[in-house]
């Protein structure tokens, strides 16, 4: 009986999906402009100094590394990382981060919207990346009778790992 209301509750998790990917996009967009996005461009420096930023932040005492405790200052200062876990970043699960870990994760944004691997996305890239942009230039050419489902805008992969 567990394993038929597990299996349900996996098929109901599964079905929002697409609208959390959608979310996720949104949001990595929207908070995008807190670490970058001078002169309309965005760029993985701008990334790293911020990372450092937050770094310094949670390491006052400059030991090296951040653990659990000293990384809650992280989630209030910034919005990019408001619901991120330290567990996110201590993916070894050593209950500790050290600086060049930290420094070295990578970018969401860039993994979702650096199509080139160029570490430089300009604004009218990330427009045109935009969800909502696709949504809005989409609907009008989808024909009657289909509801948009499938071809999953070449999205894939999750945060792009490490």
């Amino acid at each position: 009986m567990r394993k038929v209301i597990l299996a349900l509750a996996l098929v109901g998790a599964a079905g929002p999906f697409p609208s959390f990917a959608q979310q996720n996009d949104d949001l990595l967009a929207s908070t995008a402009r807190d670490w970058g996005g001078d002169n309309g461009v965005f760029t993985c420096d701008q990334w790293r100094a911020y990372m450092a930023k937050l770094y310094r932040l949670a390491d006052p005492k400059k030991r090296g590394y951040i653990d659990e405790k000293s990384f809650a200052i992280i989630p209030k200062a910034s919005s990019v990382f408001a619901s991120a876990t330290f567990d996110y970043f201590d993916q070894a699960g050593k209950g500790r981060v050290t600086k060049e870990e930290f420094l070295e994760f990578q970018s969401p944004f860039f993994a979702r919207f650096d199509k080139k691997h160029s570490c430089h996305v300009t604004a009218e890239e990330l427009r045109a990346a935009s969800p909502s942009t696709q949504k809005q230039e989409q609907q009008p050419t989808i024909p009657s009778g289909h509801h948009g489902l499938g071809g999953g805008g070449g999205r894939g992969g999750g945060f792009g790992g490490r």
